[in-house]
């Protein structure tokens, strides 16, 4: 594929997820009942689909849109901290990064957990947290980020 053709792909599928995009909500929804996924919105935003503002609003939007499909994961919240510097909030960034794995921390850990959901810090995808991964695979986000962008 040529530099043109990837050029004009990437501008097809640019247009095609902003058709997705309910400026009313000032969100992304899909499929037969609007559905809201704070996934879907950061996803959008590192993909370049928006720009700087509306990454902004989307981000403030999701924040207080109770009807949101919510994180609950740090591979979502890895990708939530990387859309926020990307966005220029890397003070945002480093703060929910804090309340995030430090929450974690908080309720001593000395491992990241597979899940965590701020609201619900017994929640498991497994119907009980004693057998959850305590030392999951994105344990190393918070080294990589304060390593790359504040440090």
């Amino acid at each position: 594929m040529d530099f043109k053709s990837l050029e004009e792909e990437i501008r097809e599928k640019t247009e095609a997820a902003l058709r997705l995009f309910d400026k009313e909500k000032g969100l992304f929804i899909s499929g037969p009942e609007k559905q809201i996924s704070c996934a879907s919105q950061i996803w959008m935003i590192l993909a370049g689909v928006t720009d700087r503002e509306t990454g902004i609003n989307i981000i403030e939007t999701l924040d207080h849109c109770p009807d949101a499909e919510g994180m609950s994961s740090p591979y979502m919240y890895h990708h939530r901290i990387q859309a926020l510097i990307d966005l220029g909030l890397k003070d945002r960034a480093y703060r929910e990064m804090h309340e995030y794995w430090g929450g974690m921390v908080n309720r001593g850990t000395d491992t990241f957990w597979e899940l965590y959901n701020l609201q619900n810090p017994d929640e498991s995808p497994y119907g009980g947290i004693v057998i959850h991964s305590f030392c999951h695979a994105w344990s190393c986000t918070p080294a990589y980020f304060l390593r790359k962008y504040f440090y």
